[in-house]
């Protein structure tokens, strides 16, 4: 029997080393304590509290430098009374060399004495002193670790810990089947090149590429949040091109309000159909065949100067205002008119439902003698809208001139005068149908074009828009697009193609309510009602600021996946935190990143879910002109 029993025991180590690492049993840890702390929440108004694992490890020099915060811990906890194959994942949020002597150093102790216990604490930092240890301060995962069957499977739970219990590392593997979406089999594309974003940081003396689920990423919304020039527009182009390519019905809409994605995004723009919209501002006729050469180079150039160049590619002037030029004479730069706001009531009025409300403000009119003719000429026209399968949205053409004709000679058997409102209404539709005179959206490329463009769902059809207009001009056209669009999903019962609207400086889009006034209120309830309905007619939000607390918080609340950079205020940091229970340990890590490096969290994107993910990026630079 004792045999079988260490037999067991045997198989359960041997189950559980398959996926622990202990640095070649120099990393001898243990759990010290568990302590809780609260602190008030970004608005003042509720306490946010936090649990933290305090863990001392022998030190030793080269384990102490092969640590790093976002590596996993496993730590035993009262499941593991049961049986040796249940752990609770805690993730390094900082680690500090500590040293005997420096609990009894403070400033009451004179200078001279203080240099001298600071040298002999320095000088045993180089040897594995009795004197010295490592502390581990761990954030809370949410999840346990099973290891039965020489397996792993990670399950969202909690179990109270074992202090004084051994520690140990997640090993490499590990750490990729808790982080890491696994595309399924016959997905495709089926590398997973393809669905890496960049390399995970803190694994241990090797590289894991950090991959992600790009239809849950972007179905249930996304927010970049880092201060000024920390590479938010580098990581959203980076990622606009990966989920481009992996999701074969996707279009991505971009607001460039500083003028950075026409470059950013340049190799998808002349590889795929796609379109840079702009005002009518300085493009050139093109006439004779010199003048359409020199316009070309000169719309080229001018669109290289108006955009910001990353400082990789500013000795590359000339491959880059070649693929511009390629772009123009693709034709994929389109000059946009954008219909004045006095056209609105104008635009309504061309449609069939403006037409059927004229003839109801006629009916309405107590002075009015023509009421019969009113409701005859509604109801004819309300019958050729059910027989010929239009609706009301749709603008009045040339097919209704039979049915004009029809109203005009019931008027005249009826009496009607032709002074009368509701005869000139009918006659002068008629004599405008019949003058066939284009309306101004349609002498060039209009807002109803861009969102026609959209909608389609052809193979053929644009996937990569780039707006690049100033902010008054991007909040109208935006609040524009995002109602027609969501007008037309729901009348046509068409969920495709998934559409995904891009806001750089998305505090100018969906400000605080307290900041919004005008047009610029009308587009934070669009993008807010983008982020709240949108999901269900497959409409996506990806918002990308420096500034949490500038944004309307009823639109970042719908958010749930939030990339994090460096964000030196603590308001920022504190929101963060709060809506997605991110100790606060973790976040204080950001302010020490390197360029690239970021951290995500996501309730759906990441195999485990809401865990903070430490990652460094693809470098977008290096995908923008093709390789030499």
């Amino acid at each position: 029997m004792d045999d079988i029993q260490h037999q067991l025991v045997s198989d359960d180590a041997e189950g559980k080393e398959d996926w622990l690492e202990d640095l070649d049993g120099r990393f001898n840890a243990k759990l010290r304590e568990v302590q809780t702390i609260s602190r008030p929440s970004s608005d003042g108004k509720t306490t946010t509290t936090f649990k933290l694992a305090r863990v001392e490890s022998i030190y030793d020099p080269e384990v102490v430098q092969k640590l790093s915060p976002g590596q996993l811990l496993a730590i035993p906890n009262v499941q593991n009374l049961r049986t040796e194959m249940m752990f609770s994942v805690f993730e390094i949020a900082d680690i500090i060399p500590m040293h005997y002597s420096m609990l009894t150093l403070s400033t009451s102790q004179p200078g001279a004495l203080r240099g001298e216990f600071m040298g002999l604490i320095d000088k045993e930092w180089k040897q594995n002193s009795k004197s010295t240890w490592i502390e581990l301060v761990a954030s809370p995962t949410g999840y346990m670790v099973d290891f039965s069957n020489h397996e792993i499977k990670y399950e969202r739970k909690y179990s109270p810990l074992l202090v004084g219990s051994q520690v140990k590392l997640l090993n490499k593997e590990a750490v990729r089947r808790f982080a890491c979406f696994v595309p399924p089999e016959g997905a495709s594309p089926s590398n997973i090149d393809a669905y890496s974003i960049g390399s995970l940081l803190g694994v241990i003396d090797d590289v894991v590429p950090f991959t992600i689920n790009f239809t849950q990423l972007i179905n249930f919304h996304v927010g970049v949040f880092c201060h000024t020039g920390g590479g938010k527009s580098y990581l959203t182009s980076m990622i606009a091109r990966k989920a481009l390519h992996t999701i074969s019905d996707l279009k991505v809409v971009v607001f460039d309000v500083s003028s950075e994605y026409g470059i950013h995004l340049l190799d998808q723009l002349v590889a795929l159909e796609s379109r840079i919209v702009f005002s009518k501002r300085g493009v050139r006729k093109k006439e004779t065949k010199e003048d359409a050469a020199r316009a070309l180079k000169n719309n080229a150039m001018d669109f290289y100067k108006r955009h910001v160049k990353p400082e990789a590619l500013e000795g590359k002037e000339n491959e880059l205002v070649a693929l511009v030029t390629q772009l123009f004479r693709d034709d994929k730069c389109k000059p946009m008119y954008v219909k004045p706001h006095y056209m609105e009531t104008i635009s309504r009025y061309r449609t069939y439902e403006g037409l059927l409300d004229s003839f109801a403000n006629t009916v309405s009119d107590k002075f009015n003698a023509n009421q019969q003719a009113s409701i005859y000429a509604n109801d004819r026209i309300t019958t050729f809208l059910k027989d010929s399968g239009k609706s009301e949205e749709d603008t009045v053409d040339k097919e209704i001139l039979p049915i004009l004709e029809e109203i005009l000679n019931y008027f005249s058997k009826a009496g009607v005068k032709q002074n009368a409102t509701v005869f000139g209404l009918v006659k002068g539709l008629q004599e405008r149908l019949n003058q066939d005179v284009a309306e101004p959206e349609e002498l060039g490329y209009s807002l109803e074009t861009l969102v026609k463009e959209i909608l389609d769902d052809s193979p053929s059809s644009p996937k990569l828009f780039v707006i690049d207009e100033e902010i008054e001009a991007s909040r109208d056209i935006a609040s524009r697009i995002i109602d027609d669009i969501f007008k037309q999903r729901r009348s046509s019962f068409n969920l495709h193609p998934r559409i995904l609207f891009v806001f750089d400086e998305a505090q100018e889009f969906a400000p605080a309510k307290e900041d919004a006034r005008g047009e610029t209120l009308e587009c934070s309830r669009a993008v807010e009602r983008l982020l709240r309905h949108g999901r269900k007619y497959h409409l996506h939000g990806w918002i990308s600021t420096q500034r949490l607390a500038h944004l309307n918080t009823s639109a970042l609340h719908q958010i749930h996946s939030y990339f994090v950079g460096t964000l030196p205020r603590p308001y920022d940091r504190q929101l963060v935190g709060d809506t997605f229970a991110i100790d606060d340990a973790l976040l204080e890590r950001t302010l020490n990143f390197a360029p690239g490096d970021w951290l995500l969290a996501s309730y759906r994107a990441t195999n485990t879910q809401n865990v903070p993910v430490f990652f460094h990026a693809i470098n977008n630079e290096e995908c923008i002109l093709p390789k030499s």
